[in-house]
This record gives C-alpha cells, structure tokens and sequence, in this order.
C-alpha cells in the first residue's frame, strides 16, 4: 500500500493468488485463448477493440496489473485512507461499480484497499461491499466473474462480498445496474444507498455501446478507403455523455446519496486516443472532457465536488504470471504515468429533504441531548456513568451520531440493548418499564422537536405531550403534564355543564402500551410527522424492538421520553372517528388512553361505546370494563369534583415542597415512585416532607 515513490507496489497475496487461478482456468478449460500469451505488445489499440477469447485474455495478461494498481494508488492516495474508513466503519453496504471492469481490476483494488485496511486494525467491524462488473464483451464478463469468484472464496471470513454483472455497454447496462441496486437497497431495508463508488478505465474511448458500434461502422468504411464526414460519434455532442446521463438515472431513480465518480487514464497511452474528428485530443483533454460532460449534465440539479485531472505516477512490481514479468520485468523501471479524476455528486434529493437534515443538524442533536438526559435522571433505573462518558466529548459524539445517521448504520440505535424491569403498580400488580441507551433517547427528541409539533396542533381534543415549542429551548420537551392533565378535566366538566340532559362514557384502555402493534405505529407516525423516507427510517427503527415478556411486534418501551408521544398518536383514528361533524354525536376528550366522552343524546351511549369498542379492534386494543362508567353529567360533574380538590392539592404540595426534595434527594424520589400508586402511602410520604 506504499506509494512513495521508491517502493514498488505488489499485488495483495489474495490478489495474487486469484490473478494465477484465472490464468490456469484460461489455460485448462478455454481452448479459443490458446495462444494468447505470445501475442505481442504492438497495435494495441486494434487488439483493445477485438472481443475474441484470446485478446480478451491477452488483455488480462497484458494489462490487467496496471489498471489494478492505478486504482489501488488512486483509491489510496486520490480518494484517500481515511474517507475509505469512514465509508466503511458503520457496517453499511458499500457498493463498487467498476465499469469497463477488465476481468475486476478495479473491484480488485478496492478489495485490496479493503483487506489492508482490515490486516492493519485501522478497520474492525464487519465489512459488507457489493461490486457491479460492466462490460459489453460477455467474455471480459467471463473473466470477471471468474476473478470474483475466486476473490470471494479467499476473503469470506474477513469480508462479506457479494458480486453482480452486466453484459451491455450503455446506455443499455442502466436498466439492470438499477435493478441490481434497488434489490440491494430494498434487501437492506435502506431508504437510499450511500456512497456509490464508480470506477472507470474508459478513457480511451467512451464506454458507450453506441460510440463503439458506430466506431466500428466508421473503420470499417476507412479500411476500403470510404471517409464519410457525415457520421455524429459521441465525442461531438460531449465524450462520455451516455455514461453522464446513465449516471444521473441512477441517482435519481434507485435512489443514491452520494455517488463518487474515478476516472483513470494512463499517460503512456496517449497516442491511442486519436480518433474520429478530434485527432489531436491529448489523454488529459479526453478524461477532462468526459468530466465536464457529467458535471455539465448534473450540476444543474445535484451538488457536485470535482478533482480536476491531475498527473499521477507509480512504481509496482510485475506479478507472476503477467506480460511483463514474464517478458523479464520484474519491476517497472521507470513510473507508469497517469491522469485520474475524481468527482462526488449529493443528490439533489437528499439537499432537499429538510425533514432529515433538520432532525440530524448538530444544533437540534444539542438540544435533544439535554432533554434526553433530563429525562434520563428522572427514571428509576439510571446509568449515570454512560451519560457522563457521553457529555465528556460531547461535540464527537453527535458528530459520530450524525455519521452513522448519515450512512444509515442500523448500529445508531441499538434498540435490541434496551434494559427491561418492573415497576410496582398495585399491591399484586407491575407495570413494564424500560431503560433506552441514550442514542435511542437522543433520536427520539431529536425527531419529536423537529416534527411533533404539527401532531400536537392538530389535536384539539387530546391533552397530553403536547410539545413545549421550538422556541422554549429548555430541557424539557412537554409542556407540564400537571396543566394538560387539568385542562383535560376542566374541559369535560365544561362539555358536560353544557349538556345537562346527555350521558357521560368514561373508558380507558386494557394494558395499552404492551398491546400496541408496532407496525401500525409505525404507518400512522410516518403519515403524521413526514413524507421523508429518511425520517420514517429512522422511526421505524427506533420503534421495532422486542421487548421483555411483550407479544413479538408488540408494545413500546414505557419510560422512554418519546413513548407518551407515540402512544398519543397511535390513537388519531379515535380522534378522527369522533371528531367534528360525525355520528352519533358524541365530544371526545382524551388524555392518552384516558377518554371521556360527553354524549348529547343518551340513546345513543351504547352505540359511541361500540363504535368504540370496534375502532380500538382495529389498533389491536380493547377496553378496561372495569374502568368503564357511564354517567350522568351531575355524576360526572360531583366525580370530577372531587377529582379537582386532589389535583389542587397535588399540585401545591407537589409545586412546593415535593418537587424539590424529589430532585436533590434520591431517597425520596425512591420513596415517592415506590408509593406512585399507593394513594394512601403516597399522601403519607407528602404529609411527613
């Protein structure tokens, strides 16, 4: 991996041993290649346009070393290490077109990049990569998957490798690289692939299965002394244009990120280049020209960074079994010169998604943190050591976070690490109760600040975590449960004041958290708060989880700071059966699972409470018989009443005296959640404070 310029670069010896196994396959079970190795060096560029077995060997023999290690010296030193790295580290699926693969050189040097990366500990996850070998010779096809196999059987303990081909040249190899990559997207469970890695050797001509057919049409007629002015060849409507818009259809279409585009030339080559009505084109103008071509198509619509082609040089030692070696070079004596461009492409998708970069901005991340660790030390069960960790190099770890959000590593989450206990809810009863890591807790505000508070609006009849507002930059996120508790009431005892001669159904829900189905969860959050399939990725991973002694699918973590908002929202087809102008009449309030519903006319309770009763079916819900009344408005009313004389004790006691000691001593916090249902303990404890 050297390239200082007095070491010679060597083939990796995985590399190594898979460029001698294509040669014996060549040599034992292709007898059309016969021959091939005595070829001679000469009118290359004749033997580069045939597609016999024995030139498109010859071109494995010949020249397959060097476009490896050109890539290997670009990925290295034109890319870089540590981008590598950073497309690596989060156990995504990177994905490797090599176009014009010749029998992988390309895909090679990446897995060579790879294989270093990993042997020298500066990578230590898993690894998963995806290579696409384009070539319209099915025999150069041959080769390549021959080179893959054989790559793939020596590094599957170190690397997950999977592989693919297209037998076109474009723009008909579009089509199936679309399809391959939307599998692969679709298998991952990704709402877009990142990073795309195109490497291209097609300098010498386009890689366009039309500028070659028509080239051909064209030599043809020359051979016979015919020079027909008339021909269009591609390079006179802008070299590499086939290959530019097939690039733009793949990032719009699969859908792509990120695309990173690397063309490779070779200096020494340059007298190859002359052809159709430009014949004094120079290597550097052609690869500069198929650049501006795809930055002239794209930059338009999609953000693009562009290395211009700069001159390159390398030393590398002949492997065994290659043209030069076996002519008696070992090494090459003088570099091997070459021009590279590298360019990287943001879809204009992902620049326009601002769902998504609102949620993952640094300075939301900031706040979610605060609120997340607010809530964090409120729980019983804390871990105070992972948030101190956390905070000590804050700024690097959202940043990290940030990273992983932007290579949708499922690993940003963790859900499957959440902590599951009880907590006492009666004498003879518990409650389930979870502790999230605080990356989960993070992402949850972090959505929640951004998008929550068009959910809260649009609720009108339902009280509880309704979000505190963008501008109220505090740790908390809700505004206090106390006063949307209250409102809930004073609202129904309003309702039912109003309707003297109506009925009262009070319900609430039978073990309602545990019973959720995270799937439709999951639907209604993403129709609710975005349209971005980035931020209902992101949804759907934090809420699919198993949870401990919950049905498979089912329930959501109580004790989680987003999980009063998601349970709010599971509930909308409630608040939309009963809202304005539906029969029967009937005025809902809810504060969670909690509902009382004033109904004007009395006929009409039994069929509210069914129409109920088979809307909850549908949420895979049920109600609490024994917590369902129904009463008259002054039954309510002399209820509520007293309900009102506890709530305006609790809150002054609590305001004043409890939530001080609640907050500075442990022991009393523990005391008072220990009591939390024990109404009579917990006014014993309040009195004693």
């Amino acid at each position: 991996m050297n390239s200082n310029s007095n070491t010679h670069r060597t083939f990796h010896p995985i590399i190594a041993k898979a460029y001698t196994a294509v040669h014996q396959w060549l040599e034992q079970n292709v007898p059309e290649a016969d021959g091939y190795k005595e070829l001679a060096y000469n009118n290359l560029k004749r033997k580069l346009q045939e597609t016999d077995w024995k030139h498109i060997a010859f071109q494995f023999y010949a020249l397959f070393p060097t476009h490896y290690f050109k890539a290997a010296y670009s990925l290295e030193n034109i890319i870089g290490t540590d981008t590598l790295i950073s497309w690596l580290r989060h156990k995504q699926q990177i994905c490797v077109l090599d176009i014009g693969c010749g029998a992988g050189a390309g895909s090679a040097a990446f897995l060579e990049a790879v294989l270093y990366l990993k042997e020298s500990g500066k990578l230590t996850n898993d690894v998963n990569l995806f290579f696409i070998g384009v070539d319209p010779s099915h025999r150069a096809i041959g080769l390549y998957h021959k080179m893959m196999e054989h790559l793939q059987a020596s590094t599957n303990a170190l690397i997950n490798l999977e592989y693919k081909a297209v037998n076109k040249g474009f723009p008909d190899a579009s089509i199936q690289i679309r399809q391959f990559l939307q599998e692969k997207r679709t298998s991952s469970q990704l709402p877009c692939l990142t990073n795309i890695l195109v490497i291209q050797f097609n300098v010498i001509s386009p890689f366009s299965q039309n500028y070659r057919n028509e080239q051909d049409n064209i030599d043809e007629l020359q051979r016979l002394g015919i020079n027909i002015e008339e021909f269009v060849m591609e390079n006179d409507t802008g070299l590499g244009t086939a290959e530019a818009q097939s690039y733009r259809h793949l990032i719009e279409d699969v859908p792509i990120d990120i695309m990173h585009i690397l063309t490779v030339g070779t200096k020494n080559m340059e007298k190859h280049v002359q052809s159709g009505t430009n014949s004094e084109i120079t290597l550097t103008q052609r690869i500069q020209e198929m650049a501006n071509t795809l930055k002239s198509l794209l930059e338009n619509k999609h953000k693009l960074n562009q290395n211009h082609a700069e001159h390159h040089k390398i030393y590398f030692e002949n492997p065994d079994g290659s043209y030069w070696k076996d002519k008696g070079r070992a090494k090459i004596g003088n570099p091997v010169e070459f021009y590279a461009d590298f360019q990287t492409i943001w879809s204009a998708d992902l620049e326009g998604d601002s769902h998504w970069n609102s949620v993952i901005s640094l300075d939301n991340l900031r706040l979610a943190w605060a609120r997340a660790r607010h809530n964090l030390l409120r729980e019983t069960l804390c871990d105070e050591t992972e948030m101190r960790l956390f905070e000590m190099n804050l700024e690097a770890r959202l940043g990290d976070l940030i990273e992983k959000l932007c290579a949708y590593a499922r690993e940003v989450a963790l859900t499957d690490k959440s902590i599951h206990y009880k907590v006492p809810k009666k004498i003879n009863d518990t409650r389930p109760k979870g502790l999230s890591r605080i990356e989960e807790e993070i992402l949850s505000v972090a959505i929640i600040q951004q998008l929550g508070d068009k959910a809260s609006q649009l609720r009108g009849n339902s009280y509880a975590y309704k979000i505190s507002g963008k501008s109220q930059e505090t740790e908390y996120l809700y505004g206090y449960w106390f006063y949307g508790y209250q409102d809930y009431i004073i609202k129904a005892k309003d309702s039912a004041k109003r309707l003297p001669n109506g009925r009262i159904l009070k319900v609430d829900i039978e073990s309602f958290y545990t019973k959720i189905i995270q799937d439709q969860l999951c639907d209604e959050l993403c129709h609710e708060l975005t349209e971005s399939e980035r931020v209902r990725w992101l949804i759907r991973l934090l809420l699919s989880k198993n949870i401990d002694e919950h049905e498979v699918g089912k329930g959501i973590t109580q004790g989680s700071i987003g999980s009063g908002f998601y349970a709010n929202i599971y509930l909308t087809a409630i608040d939309t059966k009963f809202g304005l102008n539906r029969e029967p009449k009937a005025e809902l309030h809810r504060y969670v699972d909690d509902m009382i519903f004033i109904v004007p006319d009395p006929e009409d309770v039994d069929e509210v409470e069914n129409i109920l009763v088979e809307e909850l079916t549908k949420l895979g819900l049920k109600l609490n018989q024994k917590k369902t009344e129904k009463l008259t408005p002054q039954e309510f009313l002399q209820q509520a009443e007293d309900e009102d004389q506890c709530l305006e004790k609790l809150s002054k006691d609590f305001e004043c005296i409890v939530n001080y000691l609640y907050i500075l001593n442990p022991e009393h916090r523990s005391l008072l959640e220990k009591s939390y249902d024990d109404d009579e303990r917990w006014w014993h404890n309040i009195d004693q404070y």
